[in-house]
């Protein structure tokens, strides 16, 4: 009998001692599920914005170029026809806020260059906006273009709309380059929420100035009035970021011989006589 108890026992601890981790498994693998679904927002947010930046940059053949994001890493892939059109690509993924790396996949394929067909600025604008009104997400955006160039004006649902809506404009023919002016409701995850710090909600300028779009920014359109004075075009001075603003600061750090970060750092607020921000870090 003592040596049916004694097993008994044993068998228990050793029941326990299998089963106390369950519970720590599930709260870790929650805890990795939470994590996981973060970095596929920001993954998300990274890749759009990226799309977007590409599409409207005329150095880069934006359609040609497929981008994936996996934990903040960008791959560029695709064929471009030189390696000044993949260099270029890889410098516009460079500027996106919030990734760790490019890997630039993209094959230079030198001979395979599709003629840009001539076509006038109202027949493009036509042709885009018969192809977003297709779209019912996308057919209250506002077209207009200029000299090949199309620029996309209006609020969308979230930012992979409006990825989505320079896509369908570059590929146009005759297109050269999209400015996507577009604002959006849905703020991006930010990759600071996935660090082990207390929650903060996400505003409308954040470290690097990227657009939630949830109101205009006052400090954003003093910035875009002073650019505007100093011969630059940032769009409408509206106080909304977005890729136009972000290539008007980028020329002017050029003309005045700075890094060009496109953000409003501490020497570029200087040099167009800004007030210091009060949430911008250097």
């Amino acid at each position: 009998m003592y040596g049916i108890g004694k097993v008994a026992a044993t068998a228990t601890v050793i029941a326990l001692a299998f089963a106390a981790p369950t519970g720590v498994s599930a709260a870790d693998d929650k805890k990795t599920t939470t994590e996981s679904m973060k970095r596929t927002a920001s993954d998300s947010w990274i890749t759009a914005k990226t799309k977007i930046a590409l599409f409207a940059d005329s150095r880069a053949p934006g359609s040609s170029v497929h981008v994936e994001t996996k934990s903040g890493m960008v791959s560029l892939r695709g064929k471009v026809e030189s390696a000044a059109e993949k260099q270029a690509a890889e410098e516009i993924a460079r500027g996106i806020e919030g990734i760790r790396g490019v890997k630039n996949e993209l094959q230079v394929v030198p001979g395979s260059a599709k003629k840009l067909v001539d076509v006038k600025d109202d027949e493009i604008t036509t042709q885009v906006k018969n192809r977003l009104e297709k779209d019912t997400k996308l057919k209250t955006v506002d077209v207009r273009t200029d000299n090949g160039v199309v620029t996309l004006q209006g609020r969308l649902p979230n930012i992979t709309d409006s990825a989505r809506a320079s896509q369908m404009a570059r590929e146009v023919p005759g297109v050269r380059a999209v400015r996507n002016d577009t604002t959006y409701d849905n703020p991006k995850v930010s990759l600071e929420s996935e660090r082990p710090t207390r929650a903060r909600p996400v505003s409308m300028t954040t470290k690097h100035h990227t657009p939630a779009a949830a109101r205009a920014d006052d400090d954003v359109r003093m910035a875009q009035e002073k650019l505007k004075e100093k011969g630059f075009d940032p769009g409408p001075a509206d106080g909304f970021w977005g890729p136009r603003t972000a290539s008007a600061v980028g020329e002017f750090q050029r003309k005045e011989n700075m890094t060009v970060t496109k953000r409003l750092d501490r020497e570029t607020r200087t040099k167009l006589a800004l007030a210091p921000s009060k949430t911008q870090n250097p």
